[in-house]
């Protein structure tokens, strides 16, 4: 067996990652755009999917950690000729496809794209190919939902919430993410086709920065407010600074975005964990 081309290994999936791929002794070639430790099994280079070192012919597979459509286009042009591949997606290409904020349905839109030209060149050169799509992830410390959420909550002990942030989620912790990416990379029935990876639990967005921050900041006050007052705040903030907080934001806190955990079970023992943050 060959070795694998691994992208993104220094990011929050692949330090969940990293050990599962001691464990099983594989051979890693990995791209990060800083230097690394040096650790048994896996050779580090310096580079980026803009400026990609040379691949060497022993590569037979690719695990792709970070953003589907760069990936998928320098997948493209470069041709490495691989046998197997894994990548994560998103299921933001679902959630944010008809959301008000247009940069949100246009990233949904390259997810889109991406998966399917990713899937299509997959058929013509005979790989394997196998997207993985989480939810929203935590657990690692390096998410862009929950983290910077508790950091504020820590430094100014009260959290404000608009009373319609009750649509359902089912956040999913990295490590069950890395988990899945092992299961699937040798399992055929994986082999051509997408998954959701959600969580085990299905909570509100209320339920889950509640639990979050009673673990996290323990005295901190999660308030609730009419959404009309977030509106006007994001209105007078765009005067003084980039609003954080965008109108597809506000439209999704209301809006359930929950996926089938079954057929990554069927397909290859999917695990997740309920929300313990």
């Amino acid at each position: 067996m060959g070795r694998s081309l691994v992208l993104g290994l220094s990011g929050q999936i692949g330090a969940a990652l990293l050990p599962r791929l001691l464990e099983r002794n594989s051979q890693v070639l990995a791209i990060s755009r800083h230097s690394q430790p040096p650790q048994r099994g896996i050779e580090w280079r310096l580079g980026s999917l803009e400026a990609m070192p040379e691949i060497t012919p022993d590569i037979d597979c690719v695990l792709s950690l970070g953003p589907l459509d760069a990936f998928v286009a320098w997948f493209v042009a470069a041709g490495p000729n691989v046998s197997r591949v894994v990548a994560i997606g998103s299921t933001g290409r679902r959630d944010k496809l008809h959301s008000l904020d247009a940069s949100e349905r246009d990233t949904a839109q390259r997810l889109v794209n991406a998966e399917a030209q990713l899937f299509e060149v997959g058929r013509q050169r005979g790989i394997a190919v196998t997207v993985l799509r989480p939810t929203l992830l935590y657990g690692g410390g390096r998410d862009q939902t929950l983290s910077p959420l508790l950091k504020l909550a820590r430094r100014f002990r009260m959290v404000l919430l608009p009373a319609t942030a009750t649509g359902l989620r089912q956040p999913v912790h990295v490590a069950d993410v890395a988990d899945a990416v092992v299961r699937c990379w040798d399992s055929a029935a994986a082999f051509g086709h997408g998954y959701d990876l959600p969580g085990a639990e299905t909570l509100s967005v209320d339920a889950m920065v509640r639990r979050a921050v009673e673990r996290h900041a323990p005295g901190c006050r999660v308030l609730s407010f009419p959404t009309v007052f977030f509106r006007i705040g994001l209105a007078l903030a765009g005067w003084f600074w980039r609003p954080t907080i965008n109108r597809g934001l506000l439209q999704r806190l209301r809006n359930d975005q929950v996926a089938d955990p079954a057929p990554a079970i069927r397909a290859f023992g999917y695990r997740p964990r309920r929300f313990d943050p």
